[in-house]
């Protein structure tokens, strides 16, 4: 008897417990040590769920764009033009693949367990290194060859495929804008650059002061070998040539990516009434010029749009 007794006296405190409202309960149990379940209904799951270590913290989604003025969608506008344009690599004989210099923006594939190596020109030092994703990407830096011969590379590693990103590298000499994009098989292994030297400066500067001594004004445009530019522009040409089957268009500045004027090219299909069709034109920049593959016989230059565009056409004489 006395057995029973003690054992419902043990039991009264959770008896009266249940029995009481839950604010009551949480601070009777607090005082007894009885554990409390949470009230029936309760949402704990926030304070509950904890993130396991080693796991990496849950993204937040992107807020929405800022809105962009006139002038700002103009500047995306010029930057979306040089980055995307259809300037394509060359294949070198050592498996490099070689972006000419300031054209566009090069791209450069990696895989997963691959590694990629970018090249800079013999004797450019790197002075800073700017990546858009460095949880992603593994960007370590190595050098080859000696004294006028030690070249700088980069060497590129992915984490995983599926990868877009960019990389800003600054130079003693130059600045580069590489995009990086990650396949599960694609990669190219070896990328390299190729530039415009001194030496063919110097031609290019010989050829146009040779031929603007040969030949003169005509129509009320500027000729040179045979070129009639037309058209008002602050970065109007100065000096046209063609030789060894490319076109040199000298301008009286040198030209940034963000001011450069677009080059097109026109058919000669236009007539009293129509438009000449539009061309798709090879070239690159290459300090103040422009250097066409091929012989060009009828383009406009145009920077802006709607009221504010400038235009200049330039037409080849036979």
């Amino acid at each position: 008897m006395r057995k029973y007794l003690l054992a419902s006296a043990a039991l009264l405190p959770s008896v009266a417990l249940a029995q009481q409202p839950p604010a009551i309960q949480a601070n009777a149990a607090a005082t007894a040590g009885i554990t409390a379940a949470p009230p029936i209904g309760s949402n704990t799951s926030s304070s509950l769920v904890e993130v396991p270590p080693g796991m990496p913290p849950t993204s937040r989604p992107l807020s929405p764009s800022a809105p962009l003025n006139q002038k700002e969608r103009e500047a995306v506008r010029h930057a979306t033009r040089w980055r995307d344009r259809n300037s394509a690599p060359s294949a070198g004989e050592d498996g490099v693949v070689r972006w000419p210099y300031g054209a566009s923006q090069p791209s450069v594939v990696c895989a997963p367990l691959q590694v990629c190596d970018i090249a800079f020109e013999p004797g450019e030092t790197i002075t800073a290194i700017h990546a858009g994703d460095k949880s992603e990407w593994s960007i370590m830096p190595a050098v080859t060859g000696f004294g006028a011969e030690r070249t700088t590379h980069m060497i590129v590693k992915p984490t995983d495929s599926g990868l877009i990103s960019s990389v800003l590298v600054f130079t003693d000499k130059r600045t580069y804008s590489i995009k990086l994009v990650s396949t599960q098989k694609q990669w190219t292994p070896l990328t390299g650059f190729t530039y415009q030297t001194a030496s063919q400066d110097a031609w290019s500067r010989y050829g146009a002061s040779a031929q603007l001594a040969g030949n003169g004004t005509q129509g009320g445009g500027l000729s040179q070998f045979n070129y009639t530019v037309s058209g008002s522009a602050p970065w109007r040409p100065e000096h046209i040539y063609s030789q060894t089957g490319k076109t040199y268009i000298v301008f009286p500045g040198a030209m940034s990516f963000g001011t450069a004027p677009a080059l097109i090219g026109l058919a000669n299909d236009g007539g009293w009434f129509s438009s000449p069709s539009e061309q798709m034109v090879r070239y690159r920049i290459a300090g103040n010029q422009y250097v066409v593959d091929g012989i060009i016989d009828h383009a406009m230059l145009v920077q802006g749009g709607g009221g504010d565009q400038q235009r200049v056409d330039i037409e080849r004489h036979q």
